[in-house]
């Protein structure tokens, strides 16, 4: 029991290149960071998914709800592991074709990217493939994949001095640093989202469901069971079809106190006295406060403007009068 009270939870990670060629940079970013796992970091493993044996995307390959045996064996890795890993290039400023195709057919009911902590990391040229990693994003906004926000991992891969060695193995001393520090967060993310102790020495074990397709290739129940399972999955928003995820726990939170706020004011007969201001609130009257102070520095400026008008034109008006009785009384 003490043996396993000290153990640390493992994640598994599916990864996923974006370029199908065997000398891709991006592909070597993934090889040193199975290395890196194996060798530096404990509690994560890799699985590393290979894409170009899937098909091209065709609805017409669905069959009775089922697909192609290539796919649901693609399917299937996905929904196994705890998070995600792309590794791409930037292909005419967006996203490869090949990761495309994987990420649509993963994407198919039910969704195998829903609810995963996600982290992307590029090669490409002079932005390092920056273009795409947002447009990898913006997939993700979607599909409810949560890409870690921090660090960025972006990489030139045709600079000086060269970051990759004759082999294609990275050798470059910063880039391997910056990529422990992306699979550091994406672990520490991956159990926050399931709902561990961010503290890895405290957690005894982090249980994960293999969950399986149904036979009609519909049922599908991506959440862990027991203590682990996130507030909201069970609940009449998520079985509706209202996303529930981390973000709409702080909404929530943020309302009923916007609630308890104004039950406590109609409970004090519109007494202010004990009333209980939430951050929101105090947010909300700092934003009016500011608000207000601009729209009095731009009335008093609007007046200061009008009174030299008016001044300047009292002035021009004495001086051409005086000019007008002096020539009258020169002539």
């Amino acid at each position: 029991m003490e043996s396993m009270a000290g153990a640390k939870p493992v994640i598994k990670v599916a990864a996923l290149c974006g370029a199908i060629s065997k000398g891709s940079h991006n592909r070597a970013l993934l090889r040193y960071a199975i290395e890196l796992t194996k060798q530096d970091i404990d509690g994560i493993e890799i699985d590393y998914v290979e894409i170009a044996p899937l098909p091209m995307f065709n609805t017409d390959l669905e069959v009775d709800g089922k697909y192609p045996e290539v796919v649901e064996a693609f399917r299937h890795r996905i929904l196994a592991a705890d998070s995600v890993l792309f590794a791409s290039p930037e292909y005419n400023y967006s996203v490869t074709a090949p990761l495309k195709n994987a990420i649509d057919w993963g994407s198919r009911p039910p969704n195998v990217w829903a609810d995963k902590a996600a982290a992307i990391v590029t090669v490409a040229g002079s932005l390092g493939g920056a273009r795409a990693q947002y447009h990898y994003r913006q997939i993700g906004v979607y599909l409810d994949l949560h890409f870690i926000n921090k660090p960025e991992f972006f990489l030139n891969g045709y600079g000086s001095p060269p970051k990759f060695d004759s082999d294609g193995n990275l050798i470059d001393q910063a880039s391997m640093k910056r990529l422990k520090e992306v699979l550091l967060s994406l672990q520490a993310f991956t159990l926050r989202l399931r709902g561990c102790n961010s503290n890895l020495s405290t957690i005894s074990e982090f249980p994960r469901k293999i969950c399986k397709l149904s036979e009609e290739g519909q049922a599908l129940t991506p959440f862990p069971d027991g203590n682990l399972a996130q507030k909201f999955h069970t609940s009449s928003e998520y079985k509706r079809g209202i996303t529930s995820e981390p973000y709409d726990w702080y909404d929530r939170e943020t309302c009923n106190n916007e609630k308890s706020v104004l039950s406590l004011f109609q409970d004090t007969h519109l007494g202010l006295k004990n009333r209980r201001y939430t951050p929101n609130v105090r947010e909300r009257m700092y934003k009016f406060v500011l608000v207000t102070s601009w729209v009095f520095f731009l009335i008093v400026f609007m007046l200061d403007y009008r009174v030299k008008i008016a001044e300047d034109a009292c002035c021009k008006r004495s001086v051409f009068c005086r000019g007008l009785d002096l020539w009258k009384a020169y002539s």
